[in-house]
């Protein structure tokens, strides 16, 4: 009977079928099955809302849009994995804090790129669920000891401003792009942290580092691809995650080689820096953070505090000399309550009204980034400092007079910066 069934009916007509149950399944698999009553755009079949995001060059714009035409939920599709878009400060804390304990785990899609990056175990950053919560909260007792939010550290902070001061002024008002510089003054403030000192700027080996890391936020995406189709990270020849990968193993070296170096002057009753840490933990039994993720977790605080808070001093300097106005404020609000001979505290903060909303705005409209560090308050306090001794001690131009300063970024893998300028510090 079946056999008669098949003789009777062509090859093309049997193609035909199974492509039309194949192109049925798609369809009820991505539009029909999922769709809940959140609103959102159509997904594409197998690809879902992917070509929306992947590519653009301002993927928050990208979702601002969606917001206006949506609501405060937006329903996405990577892929086959269903996303969630929460606007909103108050609808954002209610789904991470206030729902903290569903929503502590990592995307599945994210899972599989970290474990490309993490074979055994992540950091703070890309640890999932109980893990996370328990490094977050020793990081941050951490860090609280060896200084952020106190005097300390501020002065730390002096220090390193002061450094970039002078290597300014020696500019002689020559057109410089900051980008070279603030990495490495940031660098040394998490430096200081970690390893208990700085770099010299023209240390090969830092310039190396600064390098990888430059990498690793160059690559690392949460929108790849390869992220919702696993298959692509090894058949497509153009993969920059084994970049990202040998960046992060290098600084891991360079931090391993820094332990063993500390470990010969370690001593428990005087923990110095956090490598100190380190060693005061290790192969502790009773300790709910392991060895390794306790390694893995100095290299993204490394990580993280060099390049977040230099991107966004990059953003504010691009604002101060697209809108002189805006910068001669600031400049005036600053003599005033601070004057141009003693060095700026953050304390100050409280005083200078019209600063502290400046750089507020300029973080609300060039966003480098959509998730909260335990290193903020460290990273309030350098841009705080860095911004008002600049102002306070320069005047800010153009580089180059043709320059349009375009305020549309350049998405990278993770963070959101400035296209290419070059500024002139005029002395005051």
């Amino acid at each position: 009977m079946i056999e008669t069934i098949l003789h009777s009916v062509d090859v093309f007509t049997i193609l035909t079928f199974f492509i039309t149950l194949l192109l049925a399944y798609i369809i009820w698999d991505n539009v029909v099955r999922v769709r809940t009553n959140i609103p959102g755009p159509t997904p594409w079949p197998i690809i879902g809302n992917l070509p929306s995001i992947i590519g653009t060059n301002n993927a928050s714009e990208t979702f601002l849009q969606m917001q206006k035409k949506y609501g405060d939920l937006v329903y996405l599709k990577f892929g086959k994995l269903p996303i969630v878009v929460v606007y909103g400060y108050k609808n954002v804390h209610q789904v991470l804090v206030d729902n903290g304990n569903k929503t502590k785990f990592r995307p599945r899609h994210l899972l599989r790129f970290l474990k490309t990056i993490f074979p055994k175990e992540a950091g703070v950053i890309f640890s999932n669920g109980q893990e996370w919560v328990d490094i977050r909260r020793f990081s941050m007792v951490a860090l609280k000891d060896f200084g952020v939010g106190k005097q300390s550290i501020e002065e730390k902070i002096q220090d390193e401003v002061d450094f970039l001061m002078d290597l300014f002024s020696k500019q002689e008002k020559k057109p410089t792009d900051c980008s070279k510089m603030f990495p490495k003054a940031t660098s040394n403030i998490i430096s200081s942290i970690i390893f208990g000192s700085r770099f010299d700027f023209d240390d090969p080996e830092f310039n190396n580092l600064l390098g990888n890391i430059a990498t690793i936020f160059k690559y690392a995406s949460a929108f790849r691809l390869e992220n919702c189709f696993p298959i692509l990270d090894k058949v497509n020849p153009f993969n920059k995650i084994k970049l990202v990968v040998e960046g992060r193993k290098k600084i891991q070296k360079y931090i391993a080689s820094r332990i063993e170096s500390a470990r010969c002057s370690f001593d428990a009753n005087n923990i110095r820096h956090f490598l100190d840490v380190y060693l005061e933990q290790e192969g502790k039994p009773d300790s709910k953070i392991s060895d390794e993720c306790l390694f893995l977790t100095i290299a993204d605080l490394y990580i993280a505090g060099t390049d977040t808070t230099s991107v966004t001093l990059q953003w504010s300097m691009m604002y101060m000399i697209k809108y002189p106005d805006i910068q001669k404020k600031c400049q005036t609000q600053i003599l005033e309550v601070i004057g141009n001979d003693r060095q700026p505290v953050v304390r100050d903060k409280d005083n200078i009204p019209y600063v502290m909303a400046t750089l507020h705005e300029v973080q609300r409209i060039s966003t480098i980034g959509p998730r909260l560090c335990l290193g903020k308050q460290l990273a309030e306090s350098e841009l705080l400092l860095f911004f008002i001794s600049i102002l306070q001690r320069f005047n800010l131009t153009k580089g180059d007079d043709n320059d349009e300063l375009p305020m549309i970024g350049i998405q990278t893998g993770a963070t959101n910066q400035p296209q290419p300028f070059k500024i002139c510090f005029i002395p005051r």
